[in-house]
């Protein structure tokens, strides 16, 4: 058991008056050495009893022999990102952590998500060796960091033997911490709020102080001073009469005042100013700030000792309580307090102490044009950009609080606090400080530093940003060439993702003239990177302007380029646009090899960011090629990744696409009507693509709710682009959406939509005959406007030799359909037949079950493949029975991710859902599960057509 950092208020004496609350806890314990978790927030004002409950428990857990570790909030540590919680796991004979581990982690790019990664390694390792209590005492005062942990950690391990315990105060802290309970609370936390004791309690408490029945006034006191536990106990000391405020309880200061009172001068002021530094007091700063040897604070620190305002706990000097350290610094006068922590600030720079450990006393104490202080709040910002950007804003935004308004720094100072408020999701401050800024005036080449960093930052967040603030940068006068040319670069793809094609097509020429249009010339001068972003985009262009050939050429010009210059991690990937190019052309499976090898290298390369670009572009592959849980699993993964690297625009239009498609393939309605809400916000997007994906996301979640009027209605808003407008129908490009399209638009009676649909299909496909399943989408457009039962039958044999599941069963179906008006039966079943097994495969359930809907009213019933009960292994797929053998077997999830080139989101979504599917909620259950019920067979054709699409020769190279 980790030594507890909570201080035991009562010692000695038992609890009282807490038996409900406790015996809720112990329940919790007992599940837990079951091997079952679950999530506990017991919360209550300052004095309430809180730390004493969570010290109770860590004594119950250590006689139940359960290992446990202790986390606690800090008010002065709020801005060293993850202190908090390193601190608790890290520390201590039993740690969790390893300290060298995490010291490799911190340089990593990106290391915010590889950190939360290795801790949820750590806590994950010590859970499957034994069950594991994590107690959070103090929640209101974690840092960023930690909070972004808090809500990431109990969700992602809830299949592990862990209980979370968590304290906390019903307000205090920053907006993070309401936003941890919410999250808690959704998953099912219980809540335990603590106020007054009942007086019975009281009465027993004041017994086992004073070690006799305490007097009826002392018992009215206590009343009046709401029966909190803390004031309870210093009443018993006669040193209070009432409580206070719903802040810290006034007579609860004067009474530690009036035991501060009794120190001699010199132990008064060392612990006045002991006050003033961090939770853990350095004897050797103090004895700085006092202007003494260490040797002189021997005798007052020994008072304070002796008057229990000061404990000894693992060898450093420590406030029996924060609100026993609270009162004593509010006694000093706030000049003089601020006085002596900038003073503090100071010598522990001086000595070398990492500058974010002294942010805080910096963040309070600094005054105007202090540039010590703007320096140290500078680089602690830095330092934390990575892990807690919220944390390093405030502190930007503090330092340049500190400038005078005629300070040169100003400007470097506020674009670096826009990009920090940016990464921290918090784009409202970013533009309006971004804003302020501008107006303030500034150099063109500094201003257009400034919007290019705005810009990159949010390429993936808001692509309508990212397009004004590269415009306004281009715009201004005098820009030199080594900035002017990356510059229109990020505009051009910034304009595809837009969804300006004609526009991007134009910048794209100006970027080459400005680069002298010689890709050698480029390279010479250190452009590599931005050439391989120009090439990438004149692909987006030739695709959109239906020249395949060229997009495919221009694509593989761009991989060559990116990868000679090291670019493959660039803002907008070359490689990534080759995959995107494959599965267009209805080959999703190259793209899905062409993923899987990015995976592995921004797993072995710790790029989190290009590993969440991955998975995102990968959900969508996953879907093209008929493997709808995997690519539910891979799209819920990703946006669970949206806790250390947020979420955006590019993730709306992939993953949260591919959850939309799946859940009308599988009959989820309630999943459903949620993205239709999504659908709702992405329509008041700036950006022409997000709106015209969100306009397809309604129309299909609209067509699945069976409402033909509303489905009109959303149909009359899309508009069926001509070549080089770009896509009508969202992104990524899928030409079988306008099969989709024609279908829905002759079902609400519109067929001049539905022959506008046709034309675009068929310019499309005539100006690329290379590619055939650009014909195969054309011949089932036309089958469907035409009433062509030949036409269909032709896609179908093309669509059967792609691995594009889902339009070959939609063309077997409409083909049955079709052929069921000139009743000829044994063709309708035939066709029934086999568009069943693919869907089958596929895991389309409610399409399934339409087709044998379909074949029963023929005559022809057909059962389903796999019948619940039989076999419990048979709803898993292969990806889910994999992973759960490797988790049954002792693998971590991390461990489980690096074998199957996975990122450890999408397993621990696996993981949910194959839990789901056997009916089981731990790992404990499930080793349970595979001694009594092994599988049996091989999952199936499932995994025979799984592995078949992984294996499949590829027909064309992916670059």
């Amino acid at each position: 058991m980790t030594t507890p950092l909570i201080p035991d208020l009562a010692r000695g004496t038992p609890l009282r008056g807490r038996d409900p609350e406790l015996d809720r806890i112990t329940e919790g314990l007992r599940a837990l050495r079951s091997g079952r978790s679950s999530i506990t927030v017991v919360s209550g004002p300052p004095g309430a009893g809180k730390s004493r409950i969570l010290a109770e428990t860590l004594r119950r857990a250590d006689a139940m022999r359960l290992r446990s570790v202790v986390v606690a909030g800090d008010r002065d540590e709020r801005f060293l990102a993850g202190g908090s919680l390193l601190r608790g796991l890290r520390d201590g004979t039993d740690a969790l952590l390893d300290a060298a581990t995490l010291l490799a982690v911190a340089t990593r790019p990106e290391h915010r998500y590889w950190l939360l990664e290795e801790i949820r390694n750590g806590i994950e390792r010590a859970a499957l060796r034994a069950p594991l209590l994590v107690v959070v005492d103090d929640l209101q005062w974690c840092d960023d960091f930690t909070l972004v942990a808090l809500r990431a950690l109990p969700q992602r391990l809830g299949p592990y033997a862990v209980m979370w315990l968590f304290a906390t105060r019903p307000a205090g802290g920053t907006p993070a911490v309401p936003e941890t309970l919410a999250r808690l609370s959704s998953l099912g936390a219980a809540r335990i709020e603590l106020d007054g004791l009942g007086d019975d309690a009281v009465a027993a408490m004041a017994a086992d102080i004073l070690g006799a029945t305490a007097p009826p006034g002392v018992l009215a006191m206590a009343r009046a001073a709401g029966n909190r536990p803390l004031l309870v106990a210093e009443l018993m000391h006669g040193l209070a009469q009432e409580s206070g405020s719903d802040g810290l309880p006034v007579r609860f200061r004067d009474s530690i005042l009036r035991r501060t009172a009794r120190l001699s001068p010199a132990a008064r002021t060392a612990i006045e100013v002991a006050s003033l530094l961090s939770r853990e007091i350095s004897v050797g700063r103090l004895a700085a700030l006092l202007r003494v040897p260490p040797a002189d604070l021997l005798r007052p620190l020994a008072e304070a000792l002796a008057e229990d305002l000061l404990q000894e706990r693992d060898g450093q000097l420590v406030f029996r309580h924060d609100l026993v350290r609270d009162a004593v610094r509010e006694s000093v006068p706030a000049p003089l307090r601020r006085t002596l922590r900038r003073e503090a600030a100071g010598l522990a720079l001086r000595d070398g102490a990492p500058v974010v450990e002294v942010a805080s006393l910096l963040a309070d104490s600094a005054e105007r044009g202090d540039l010590e202080a703007i320096t140290a709040l500078r680089s602690a910002a830095a330092e934390l950009a990575a892990s807690s950007p919220s944390a390093a804003a405030d502190l930007s935004r503090r330092a340049l609080e500190l400038c005078h308004a005629g300070s040169p720094q100003r400007a470097a100072i506020a674009a670096e606090g826009i990009r920090l408020l940016w990464l921290a999701g918090r784009g409202h401050e970013a533009s309006t400080s971004g804003q302020a800024l501008l107006l303030a005036g500034l150099d063109p080449v500094t201003e257009a530093g400034v919007r290019m960093g705005i810009a990159a930052v949010s390429s993936q967040y808001s692509f309508a940003e990212a397009v004004a603030q590269c415009r306004a940068a281009v715009a201004l006068p005098g820009l030199p060439a080594d900035l002017r040319v990356p510059l229109l670069a990020l505009l051009a793809v910034n304009l595809t993702m837009y969804g300006d094609i004609p526009a991007a097509d134009a910048v794209i020429d100006q970027a080459a003239a400005a680069a002298t249009g010689d890709e050698a010339a480029a390279a010479a001068t250190g452009d590599e990177a931005a050439a391989a972003v120009r090439v990438a985009t004149r692909s987006v262009v030739a695709l959109y302007r239906d020249r395949w050939d060229e997009a495919f050429a221009l694509a593989d010009r761009a991989v060559a380029v990116s990868r000679a210059a090291g670019a493959d991690g660039a803002l907008w990937g070359a490689t990534q646009w080759r995959g995107l190019l494959d599965a267009a052309a209805g080959r999703p499976d190259l793209a899905i090899a062409h993923a899987d090898r990015g995976v592995r290298a921004a797993q072995a390369g710790g790029q989190a960011w290009l590993l969440r670009q991955w998975t995102l572009d990968r959900c969508r592959l996953l879907y093209d090629a008929g493997r709808l849980e995997d690519a539910r699993s891979e799209a819920e993964g990703v946006l669970a990744m949206a806790d250390e690297l947020g979420a955006g625009n590019y993730a709306d239009c992939t993953a949260l696409m591919t959850l939309a498609r799946i859940a009308v393939h599988t009959g989820d309605p309630r999943a459903a009507r949620a993205y239709a809400a999504d659908a709702r916000r992405m329509l008041d997007d700036p950006a022409p693509i997000v709106r015209r994906t969100g306009r397809w996301l309604a129309v299909l979640v609209a067509a699945d709710d069976g409402d033909d009027r509303a489905l009109a209605a959303l149909l009359a808003l899309i508009e069926i682009l001509p070549a080089g407008a770009g896509p009508s129908l969202g992104t990524p490009l899928d030409p079988a959406d306008e099969v989709t399209f024609v279908r829905l638009a002759l079902r609400t009676g519109h067929p001049d939509r539905a022959v506008r649909a046709l034309e675009a299909a068929r310019a499309r496909s005539d100006a690329n005959p290379g590619h055939p399943f650009l014909g195969a989408v054309t011949l089932h457009a036309r089958g469907l406007v035409e009433r062509d039962a030949g036409a269909l039958r032709t896609a179908a044999g093309i669509f059967a030799t792609f691995p594009r599941p889902l339009p070959y069963a939609a063309c077997l179906e409409d083909l049955a359909e079709l052929q069921r008006a000139h009743g000829v039966r044994e063709d309708v079943v035939r066709c029934l037949d086999r568009a069943l097994a693919v869907l089958e495969e596929a895991g389309a359930s409610r399409d399934a079950a339409r087709v044998r809907r379909a074949l029963r009213d023929l005559g022809a019933r057909r059962g389903r493949t796999a019948v619940a009960g039989q076999d419990p292994w048979a709803s898993l797929t292969v990806t889910e029975t994999a992973v759960v053998r490797r988790v049954a077997e002792g693998s971590t999830n991390r461990e489980v991710a690096a074998a199957m080139f996975l990122s450890p989101h999408t397993v621990g979504t696996h993981l949910r859902h194959a839990f789901t599917k056997l009916g089981i909620n731990s790992r404990v259950e499930l080793t349970r599960l595979l001694l009594a019920a092994p599988p049996t067979t091989d999952a199936g054709p499932a995994v025979r057509a799984d592995r078949a699409a992984r294996s499949a020769s590829p027909r064309r190279a992916a670059g």
